[in-house]
This record gives structure tokens, C-alpha cells and sequence, in this order.
């Protein structure tokens, strides 16, 4: 019933929005004269309260003037019934907690045992019996004979009994009876309609008893009205009229906020739809929609529709509100209470039509009512330490200010407070003051997204011709590397040929030359390829090879006269690795360099062992004069962490290529700490032993 009393905080993000991409001139209208739009709005509502407590006041004076203390006397009428005359006033009750008392043991019971009020009787939700009598008399027979209205709709069973003497004990005595409530099928009401109402019978000049039994597990209250049959036809009319273009308008809002929602992907105004189309059916229901459209002849029907609108839009008012508050970024432990406090209301839609439904109005109800209460002490509460914020002023007019109604309402349903006309009728108002001024929100908010769907597309646009300009320039360098490249290879080969005869020395470099021509053409190929922009991951040219043959092979064309590098193999005898060479290799020498960095020219001694049958280690020392706690976490920055650090990335790019490639062969690479020696940069890879008959793994 409440849960037009939130929102979700992003209904306002525009308003403290710093963005002039695609500003709108409505949206910078509504910013420049928002002052005026609040102060507005503000005024509205005062005078839609002062004007609803007057017309209040005045429906409630326009029939009989209510009793202050103690009983009243009997109510007489005449041949001339006015329009409308509410007997409310005049409702003696007496709560049958055992729930086993007849109509005889009530007539029975000493008048002074029924208690009455000049409020609406109100015993909240209970699942006791309460019994109503109201003593009156006739001087003359009435002219015609009225109509008995009961409300509210939703109440299980109004069972009426008329008597003329009440010193006669026996129910047949009883002139006239009549049996309504919403447990009562359509065929079996005294009219099908969106109240219960039921036709007097004429009465004779006298004295009578009019004794009600009333039976619900919604909140216990009761207001009877009498009418003449044409004032009754034309308060319906309007009723009806004013229920039905209520609930159309609602639903529509309902289902346009979620629609909405579900467009946005954004799962609290789908939430705020669902509660608003809720609440709108609610208000609808209560008056009296369900009775006189769907006239369903299943008994619980209407409670089973009334419960659930009901449990839905306290659980939505309670979600929405954790959001406008922002305690998922400001305190989680009390979102997530939040959130779990909505499950366990929404746990009681298992029991709308039966007893369970009488507990959650007994407890849940006044504190949901507790929780709106807390709510709109906080938003005053951030408020006074930040007035200026329109944001805020924008929630205490919007909502905040809706929820006193609201709350007034839950604590008269749950019997904790007297119900009044005002109390139970307000809110009807302030929900429609509600939507409103919610709607100025929502295309606040529209407006808003336009213009960040205008902004994504724009950067899209960029994001794409950038990535159309990275591919160019790619390809160009690609082309450029690739033409030194081969000039340097065949210039290699030429002076192999002129040169064959001269020493072996000359030879070595030229191959070498060659070798390295060839790896930086196969690096050309892997890092500025198309295929490479397109794929994070590498494309190997995998082959078995031997663990020590690599090693020895790498070695070889690593090690320098001024930074010589050892190798002792350990167990690796037939030991192979189905590995790409050029990129394992690339790998091996970015490690062995970052231990150079350290090494100032001593011998790297590398150590390369088996570590299991199907798993082999090769460790790389680093040690030496400069390797603090600060370069090694930057060491393993670069090594471990997906997203490194902008300095990792300046110092480390080649450890970081270095995982990647060891990932791709299904390896990795481990940082192992030998404590006052320093580090070690361990690399390890899947192998077998050439002994085994296993099949190499595919590529």
C-alpha cells in the first residue's frame, strides 16, 4: 500500500550532473528553475492536505456527529431518512476472544459490556471475533426502506441480525438477517458490487437491535452507513468511476516504469514499477475493484489478490528506499539486512488467505511503518548537514513527505493507533501528489539517459575509429619491420657465401645474425599480425624438443664475453618439451635479463631439473647489489597481476610477455624467495619422457 513512498537514487543523478555533452534545453529549463519547481510542489501539497482534512471533516460532519465518551443514546429515525447517515458513531462492539460465543450468548451479554469510542472501531489484524450492536428507534414507519452499506471490502464475513425485542433469546426471532463480506461467492451477495450493501426491510414504529458479527484476518475495522437507494446510486456511480480510472491510470504507470526499467537494465526502476503498479492495484482493491469486476465466486479470491499487492509493495518500499539512502555504498551490512528483511516479507505471500496473513499485519506492518519512519529521519538528518543539496530537498518533497500518511495508515491498520476518516483516506491523495511529482523525476531522468545514450554512442563512434586507426598503423609497422628485416637476413646469407672460406669465428656471427633475423621476424609476426590484434592468446609453432638440447642451444646463443651464463641440467635426460623455441626462448632470455640487471657482469648459473614425470623446472637466480623489496614486488607485479601498475609497466613489460607465453604452454612462472640470497624466477613446463609411448598434445 506504500510503495509510492520510493525511489531509486539514479531517478537524480541528472540534477548534480556536471556533463554539457547533449544537454537538452528542456533538461537545462528544469535545472535553472528547479528552486521554483520544489517550492511549487511544496505548496501543492499543503494545500492538497488542507483541502483533503476539510473535505474529510466535512463528509464525517454531513452525517451523525460522533459520540466523546461513554455510550449514546439510541439513534431515531423517522419517515424522512436523510440522504446518507453514518451509524458508525453509534457502534457498540465486544471482542469474542475465544471465538466460540452464539448470537444468543451475545444478545445475552449486560448492554454495559460493549465498549465505544468516537472513533472508527479498530482492532487491528486479529483473528478475533468482534461483535457490533447498535440500539435505535423508529417514530413512524420510513417511507422507503433504506439500504445498509459495510465497509471495508475486504472484510471475511459481515453477518447482520435485526431484531425488534432484544429480551428474546432465539434467532428465529431476528426480523431480518443478512450474510456479507468478501468470502461470500458473487452469486450469494445481496448485490454484486465493489461494497457490501444490503436492503432494510420496512420497520414499523418501535425500538431495535442491530447485532454484527464480523470475521477477517485483515485488519478488523468497521464503518455502516445508511442510504437512501438513489444517494446510494450516485455515491457508487462516482465511486466506481473514480476506483476504475484509479487503478487504469496506475497500472499503466505501473507497467510503463518497468518497461522502462527493463529497456535501461536497470533492476530498481523496474522495482519502483512493480510497487507502483502494486500499490495502484491496492488502493483499487481495497475499493473495491476485485468485488465488482472480477465477482469471482472462489471464496478467497479477493484476500488472496488484497495480500499479495499488499506484501509486494511493502517489500518494494523497504528495497527502494535502501537504495535512495545508498547504504549499499555507505554502510553494506545494513543493505544487506535490508535485503534480507524484503525476503522474509515476502515470505508471507505463502499465507495471504489464511492466518499467516494476520501475522504479518500483527508484526511486519508497524515495522515497515518503523522502517519509513527511520528513512525519512535519515534523509533529514543528511539534509541538515548539507541544505543546499537539491537532491535532498527533491526526496523530502517527493517522498519523504508522502510517508506520513502512509505511516499513519500502517499504525491504524496494525490497531496502534485510533482510525479516523483522515488517517485512512489521506494517503489516496499524497499517492496521487506522489506520482507527480515523481513524474517531473522520471523525465528528468529520460531526459538524462538521452543524453547518456547520445554520449555512449559518440564515444563508441571514437572507441571504433581509433581502433580502425590502431589496426593502420599496425599493419604499416608490420610491413616497415618486415622489410629490414628481410635485407638483414639475405645480406646474412650473401656474405655466408662470399665469406665460407674465412675462420669459423666469422661464420658463428653471421649465423647468429641469421638466428636473430628470423626470431625478430617470427616476434613481427606473432605481436603485429592481424590475428594478434584480434586474439589475446599466442599462436604457437609448437615441436618436441629436447630439455636439454633447448637449454644447451640457448646458452649458446645467449651468453656474452661480459655476461657469461651456465647451465646444469639435472635429471633431464630424455626429457622433451612440446614448446615453440622462438617464444620460450623470448621468454627465458626477459627473465635472464632482469637478472642481469642485478648480476653487474658475475655468471648467471641456471639450473634446469625434472620435477616430476610430467613436469619440469628451469630457475633462474636473481640476486645481487640493488634487488630490494621494491624491485621485487615490482618483479612480481609484472609476473603475477592481469592489470599492472603504470611504473610494473614501464620496468617490466618483458616479465609480464614473459608469463603470458609460459601461460599459453600451459606452464607457469613462480617467484621463489632464498631469502638473504634473493630470488629466484622458477619457469615451469609440461614435458614427458621420450621412454613414454604417450602421443604428443595437439597444438
Amino acid at each position: 500500500m506504500s510503495a509510492f513512498t520510493s525511489f531509486h537514487r539514479h531517478m537524480w543523478t541528472v540534477l548534480t550532473a556536471r556533463q554539457n555533452v547533449g544537454r537538452t534545453p528542456v533538461a537545462t529549463l528544469i535545472r535553472t528553475k528547479l528552486p521554483r519547481i520544489l517550492f511549487i510542489l511544496f505548496i501543492l501539497f499543503v494545500a492538497l492536505i488542507v483541502a483533503m482534512i476539510g473535505g474529510l471533516n466535512g463528509a464525517r460532519a454531513h452525517g451523525t456527529t460522533p459520540p466523546t465518551t461513554g455510550h449514546t443514546d439510541k439513534i431515531v429515525l423517522n419517515g424522512d431518512l436523510p440522504g446518507k447517515l453514518d451509524l458508525t458513531p453509534y457502534l457498540s462492539w465486544y471482542v469474542d476472544q475465544s471465538q466460540q460465543m452464539s448470537l444468543d450468548d451475545v444478545r445475552q451479554l449486560p448492554f454495559d459490556d460493549f465498549q465505544q469510542s468516537a472513533s472508527i472501531p479498530s482492532f487491528g489484524y486479529t483473528s478475533d471475533i468482534i461483535w457490533y450492536r447498535i440500539d435505535f428507534g423508529v417514530d413512524q414507519m420510513l417511507t422507503a426502506p433504506p439500504y445498509i452499506e459495510a465497509n471495508p471490502s475486504y472484510l471475511n464475513h459481515i453477518d447482520l441480525y435485526l431484531f425488534e425485542d432484544v429480551a428474546t433469546a432465539k434467532l428465529s426471532d431476528a426480523i431480518w438477517q443478512e450474510s456479507m463480506g468478501d468470502r461470500i461467492p458473487a452469486r450469494k451477495r445481496p448485490f454484486t458490487s465493489g461494497t457490501h450493501v444490503a436492503s432494510w426491510p420496512k420497520l414499523d414504529a418501535g425500538a431495535y437491535h442491530l447485532f454484527i458479527r464480523v470475521q477477517s484476518n485483515s485488519t478488523n475495522l468497521l464503518t455502516v452507513t445508511l442510504w437512501q437507494a438513489k444517494d446510494l446510486i450516485s455515491s457508487m456511480t462516482l465511486r466506481n468511476l473514480a476506483t476504475n480510472i484509479f487503478f487504469g491510470v496506475f497500472l499503466t504507470l505501473g507497467i510503463t516504469y518497468f518497461s522502462l526499467g527493463l529497456i535501461a537494465r536497470d533492476a530498481v526502476v523496474v522495482s519502483y514499477g512493480i510497487g507502483i503498479a502494486c500499490a495502484g492495484m491496492l488502493i483499487s482493491l481495497v475499493n473495491g475493484v476485485g468485488l465488482s469486476q472480477l465477482r469471482s465466486e472462489i471464496p478467497w479470491m479477493n484476500d488472496f489478490l488484497i495480500g499479495t499487492t499488499n506484501i509486494v509493495s511493502q517489500a518494494a518500499v523497504v528495497f527502494l528506499w535502501i537504495h535512495i539512502l545508498e547504504f549499499r555504498q555507505r554502510t553494506p551490512i545494513l543493505f544487506w539486512l535490508g535485503c534480507a528483511y524484503c525476503i522474509v516479507i515476502l515470505s508471507f505471500l505463502i499465507g495471504t488467505t489464511n492466518e499467516l496473513y494476520t501475522v504479518f499485519g500483527t508484526y511486519i506492518v508497524p515495522s515497515v511503518a518503523l522502517f519509513m519512519a527511520c528513512a525519512c529521519l535519515v534523509l533529514v538528518k543528511r539534509l541538515a548537514a548539507d541544505i543546499r543539496n537539491k537532491t535532498l530537498w527533491a526526496y523530502l518533497i517527493a517522498l519523504a513527505l508522502p510517508c506520513g500518511p502512509v505511516i499513519m495508515l500502517q499504525l491504524a491498520h496494525a490497531g496502534l493507533i485510533d482510525v479516523t476518516p483522515i488517517r485512512i483516506g489521506l494517503h489516496q491523495f499524497t499517492f496521487i501528489f506522489h506520482i507527480i511529482a515523481m513524474g517531473i523525476l522520471m523525465a528528468i531522468r529520460l531526459t538524462q539517459m538521452d543524453r547518456e545514450q547520445v554520449f555512449a554512442s559518440t564515444r563508441a563512434e571514437e572507441t571504433t575509429s581509433l581502433v580502425g586507426e590502431q589496426r593502420k598503423l599496425i599493419s604499416m609497422l608490420s610491413h616497415e619491420f618486415r622489410t629490414p628485416l628481410a635485407v638483414i637476413q639475405r645480406s646474412s646469407e650473401m656474405l655466408m657465401l662470399r665469406l665460407r672460406d674465412h675462420s669459423d669465428d666469422i661464420q658463428n656471427r653471421l649465423k647468429r645474425i641469421e638466428l636473430q633475423a628470423r626470431k625478430l621476424a617470427r616476434l613481427v609476426d606473432i605481436f603485429l599480425s592481424k590475428d594478434g590484434i584480434d586474439d589475446k592468446e599466442f599462436s604457437l609453432a609448437r615441436e618436441l624438443v629436447g630439455l636439454d638440447h633447448f637449454m644447451n642451444d640457448f646458452v649458446a646463443n645467449t651468453t656474452r664475453d661480459d655476461a657469461e651464463i651456465l647451465v646444469t641440467c639435472t635429471g633431464t635426460n630424455g626429457v622433451e618439451a612440446y614448446i615453440d623455441e622462438t617464444l620460450i626462448g623470448l621468454a627465458m632470455t626477459n627473465l635472464v635479463e632482469t637478472s642481469r640487471r642485478f648480476a653487474h657482469g658475475q655468471p648467471i648459473h641456471i639450473t634446469a631439473r625434472a620435477q616430476s614425470n610430467w613436469l619440469a623446472e628451469i630457475s633462474i637466480p636473481c640476486q645481487g647489489e640493488g634487488l630490494d623489496s621494491d624491485e621485487i614486488r615490482l618483479i612480481g607485479n609484472a609476473l603475477f597481476r592481469r592489470e599492472m601498475e603504470t611504473k610494473a609497466l614501464r620496468s617490466a613489460l618483458g616479465l609480464h610477455i614473459s608469463q603470458r607465453i609460459v601461460d599459453a604452454h600451459g606452464g607457469s612462472i613462480k617467484l621463489r624467495d632464498l631469502g638473504p640470497m634473493g630470488i629466484a624466477l622458477c619457469v615451469l613446463l609440461p614435458c614427458e619422457t621420450s621412454n613414454q609411448d604417450s602421443a604428443a598434445p595437439l597444438a
